[in-house]
């Protein structure tokens, strides 16, 4: 959701300032400039995700005792979840361009997110493809991969 607020605030906060009405006269092709902006909060996001999820990664190994906690290949989950923030960011992004308005735009964003998840089991048999309407399915599912990977670890070990 963080990143999600992250990319919201950075269209609507030009909106709110006025300094889109310059960034346009200077570039006054729009999908150049929401190309550009796009690209530099995801890879922004992405770098700062990976690190952090990294550094939480080998701290959280560190404290933890060795070999009690079934343990997965953590490149690919740690990779996935830092493109899940990109792609959170982006559509952070693409909310606050059509709104223009950081209230509304967070609040929208913040409803994007949650709602397939929340709603989801109100629908039935449609539950499982709405609830993986949600960007958040996609760090779930990474969590599931994880511990199966894991899991298989350990039995073979065993």
């Amino acid at each position: 959701m963080l990143a999600a607020v992250v990319g919201a605030l950075v269209m609507t906060g030009e909106y709110s300032s006025g300094t889109i009405r310059t960034t346009f006269a200077a570039r006054p092709r729009r999908s150049t400039v929401l190309a550009a902006k796009a690209v530099l909060v995801a890879g922004v996001m992405y770098v700062l995700a990976l690190a952090s999820c990294t550094l939480a990664y080998l701290v959280g190994d560190a404290l933890l005792p060795e070999g009690r906690y079934a343990r997965g290949e953590p490149l690919p989950a740690l990779f996935g979840i830092a493109g899940s923030f990109a792609v959170a960011a982006v559509l952070g992004l693409a909310v606050g361009t059509l709104v223009r308005h950081s209230a509304g735009a967070v609040t929208t964003v913040i409803g994007l997110l949650l709602l397939p998840s929340l709603f989801g089991p109100l629908f039935g048999d449609a539950e499982r493809w709405i609830a993986g309407l949600s960007p958040t399915a996609a760090l779930e599912k990474l969590f599931e991969a994880g511990d199966r990977c894991a899991q298989k670890q350990l039995s073979i070990r065993s």
